[in-house]
């Protein structure tokens, strides 16, 4: 099963994996995916939430992550590369920021191993696979 958690129905099909909304990830078996994506979505999960999303991935499968990175945000709003409205575009109705050091750790400390971990304009990318 390869799954992409969205917020909205109206999020784009990415191709080989089906749209699930947040909602409904009870609806995901556990150790169900093979591959699991969050674009743009972890910010607005809890720390269970993101629990019960790791509970999903099946051994040898990964999950790939792509949110605006906290430190790049607020480096370019510092150095004026961004002003206060994409900052707050970027950052506000979010539960939790994370950097990609954050991700990192978070996914080391749950056992992943880390396949790609990349910032690229004001965001970060990362493949995480489970052992």
């Amino acid at each position: 099963m390869n799954i992409n958690l969205v917020i909205t129905n109206d999020t784009p099909v990415i191709e080989s994996h089906q749209n699930v909304l947040m909602s409904e990830l009870n609806s995901i078996p556990p150790r169900g995916c093979k591959s699991l994506i969050l674009n743009h979505v972890l910010n607005y999960l809890t720390d269970e939430q993101i629990q019960e999303v790791l509970a999903k991935i099946r051994h040898g499968g990964s999950i790939s992550v792509t949110s605006p990175d906290a430190m790049e945000a607020a480096s370019a709003l510092h150095t004026g590369t961004i002003d206060m409205v994409l900052f707050s575009t970027l950052t506000s109705n979010r539960l939790k920021q994370y950097s990609l050091v954050d991700a990192k750790s978070l996914f080391e400390q749950q056992g992943y191993t880390i396949e790609t971990a990349v910032i690229q304009d004001l965001s970060f990318y990362i493949k995480a696979n489970r052992s």
